[in-house]
Order: C-alpha cells, then sequence, then structure tokens
C-alpha cells in the first residue's frame, strides 16, 4: 500500500498496485473489482460485472493499459470519478455503489447495504437521457 505523507494542505489517501486483467485501458477516474475468475490473487483488478461489484477495489488513479499494474485509489478524496445513474439528481452526501462496466452509481444513503464512497458535490440528471454518465469529486472508502 502507498500511504501519502501527512500534509495538513492535502487530504489523505491511500493507494495499492494492481494489474489490469479487464482486456482493454482502464482509464483514470474508473472503478474497478478485484478479479475474482480462476486466477484469482488479489492483485488482478478488472471492470465490475454484475455477479462481483461487492468485489470493489478502487478507482483507477491514471490510465492502465490492459496486462499492465497501475496505482488504485482504495481511500480518500478524488476529484474526478466516473459517476453512472438512471435514478436523477443526487445530493452531496449519497453513497457510492460500484455497478457492472467501469462506474460508480449514486445511492440514497439507507443504511442497508455497502457504500464506497459518498458524492462530494450534487449531481444533476440529465433531461435527455434515463441515464447520465459523468465524472464528479468523490470520497472513496473501499478499505
Amino acid at each position: 500500500m502507498l500511504f501519502k505523507s501527512i500534509n495538513r494542505d492535502d487530504a489523505e489517501k491511500v493507494f495499492i498496485i494492481c494489474k489490469n486483467v479487464s482486456g482493454s485501458t482502464m482509464t483514470a477516474g474508473y472503478a474497478c473489482v478485484f478479479d475474482t475468475g480462476a486466477s484469482v490473487d488479489g492483485v488482478r483488478v478488472t471492470k465490475a460485472s454484475s455477479t462481483d461489484v461487492g468485489a470493489f477495489a478502487g478507482v483507477a488513479d491514471a490510465d492502465i493499459a490492459n496486462n499492465g499494474y497501475g496505482k488504485i485509489q482504495i481511500y480518500g478524496y478524488r476529484s474526478s470519478a466516473y459517476i453512472y445513474s438512471s435514478a436523477g439528481d443526487s445530493v452531496t452526501g449519497d453513497g457510492l455503489s460500484c455497478v457492472a462496466d467501469w462506474g460508480l452509481t449514486p445511492v440514497a444513503s439507507s443504511g442497508s447495504s455497502k457504500a464506497f464512497g459518498f458524492l462530494c458535490e450534487a449531481v444533476s440528471s440529465s433531461a435527455a437521457s434515463s441515464q447520465y454518465h459523468l465524472t464528479a469529486k468523490v470520497f472513496i472508502r473501499a478499505l
């Protein structure tokens, strides 16, 4: 694990080093899950499917080529993470859950499901679509 040095002017962040085995480049800000296939080793990460969203690993800090290694942020403030939603407007403080593909999605805080972070800014839905994709400020807590 990589722990950022304590500095009162910057938020604390924690990273792990992982190998992208998704078959394509993992873009900075994309969420990923630990690979739960036959080669599971705690280092391999991939994009989430509907069956492994609970294996959330964190958010890519920078682009990671397929079969390459890179930093995954697992804790702390992040100024840009990929958000997917079809639930309408979300407010600051709404929890974030991992969804199939590369995103996180806002969920109203209910206490019944694991939130892997929360929104640090409000997210507005697009009037032209029932789903929208954007980047937003978030706080990640995958530990």
